[in-house]
C-alpha cells in the first residue's frame, strides 16, 4: 500500500496559532509560522519545514517551540526521509517524554517503518496519560492487526465505540477490523460513514472490495468508478476492478486493468492471478 499522509500537524498547528495570538503580528516568529501553514495546505514539505527552523531560530525560548520540532519531524517523514524523522521525533522525545503529540507523530513514523512493537510502546503512552485518546486507540489497533492480534483489536474497537462512535478514525478502524477479519458485510456500514465524512479514494476502493467480497457488484462497480474520479492513479481501484471484470468474465479487461494495477505500485502477487 502506497503512503498516505495523515496530517497529524492539523492537531498542533491550531495550538500553534493560539500560542501565536499571543505575539506581535509582526513578529518573525508569527511570520514563519503563517508561511509554513500556507506550505503545509499546498504539500510544500521542504519550505514548511525551513519556515519553521527559522521560527525557532528566530525565538528559541518559545514554549511552542516543542511542537514546532514534533511538525518538522513530520514534515521530514511526508519527504521520505525517515532515519532523520525519527531523530528529530526522537530529540523531540527526549525533552518531552509524555507530550501526546510528539508522541503520536513517532508512533506513526515507527508503524511506517515496520518498527510495530516500538509503535505500540508510544501508543501504551499515551494512553496512560489519557485512555480516551481516539488517535492513540486506533493507531494501536491498526498495529495489533498487522500482529494478527485480532482479540486486543476487538478490545480496543469495543472501547473506540463507546466513547466516539462517530469519530471517522473509530469507523476506518472498525471498517479496517471487520474486512481482515473476513466480516466483509459488516464492514459496509463503517466505510459508508467514513467516506460521508472525507470521500477519499482509498475510502471508496476499501467499500468496493467489501462489496465486491458480498457479490454485490453493480454497487462495487459504482465505488470504484467515483474513487477513480477523484484519484485516477489509486492502484488499489484498478486491482479491484480487475477482481471484478474477472467476476464478470471480462478477461481481457481484467488484465489490463490488473498490468495498470501493478505499474501503480500494486504488488505483482496480488495482481497476477488477475492476468490469467
Amino acid at each position: 500500500m502506497t503512503r498516505k499522509i495523515i496530517l497529524f500537524l492539523t492537531l498542533t498547528l491550531p495550538f500553534l496559532t493560539s500560542i501565536a495570538g499571543t505575539l506581535d503580528d509582526e513578529s518573525e516568529y508569527v511570520k514563519m509560522m503563517s508561511v509554513a501553514d500556507s506550505a503545509i495546505a499546498r504539500g510544500d514539505w521542504q519550505l514548511a519545514e525551513n519556515s519553521l527552523r527559522k521560527a525557532i531560530k528566530s525565538d528559541p525560548a518559545n514554549p511552542a517551540n516543542l511542537l514546532m520540532l514534533s511538525n518538522i519531524g513530520m514534515l521530514q517523514f511526508y519527504q521520505g526521509r525517515d532515519s532523520l524523522a525519527l531523530e528529530t521525533l526522537n530529540d523531540a522525545c527526549n525533552i518531552a517524554p509524555r507530550a501526546i503529540p510528539v508522541l503520536a507523530n513517532r508512533a506513526t513514523v515507527l508503524e511506517a517503518n515496520g518498527r510495530t512493537e516500538e509503535a505500540l510502546c508510544d501508543c501504551n503512552t499515551i494512553l496512560a496519560i489519557d485512555s480516551t485518546n481516539v488517535k492513540a486507540r486506533t493507531m494501536r489497533l491498526t498495529a495489533n492487526l498487522r500482529k494478527n492480534a485480532w482479540q486486543k483489536a476487538e478490545a480496543d474497537l469495543d472501547t473506540l465505540a463507546r466513547y466516539a462512535p462517530d469519530d471517522i478514525l473509530t469507523n476506518i478502524a472498525a471498517g479496517s477490523l471487520y474486512t481482515a477479519t473476513g466480516r466483509y458485510a459488516e464492514a459496509i456500514s463503517p466505510l459508508t460513514k467514513v467516506i460521508e465524512a472525507n470521500p477519499q479514494a482509498e475510502y471508496y476502493a476499501a467499500r468496493a472490495f467489501c462489496r465486491i467480497m458480498t457479490e454485490n457488484l453493480n454497487d462495487a462497480s459504482q465505488d470504484i468508478a467515483e474513487g477513480l474520479r477523484i484519484n485516477p492513479l489509486e492502484g488499489e481501484l484498478y486491482l479491484y476492478r480487475a477482481m471484478l471484470n474477472k467476476k464478470r468474465f471480462r478477461a481481457e479487461e481484467a488484465k489490463s486493468d490488473a498490468e495498470r494495477a501493478m505499474q501503480l505500485g500494486i504488488a505483482r502477487e496480488r495482481a497476477l492471478p488477475f492476468t490469467k
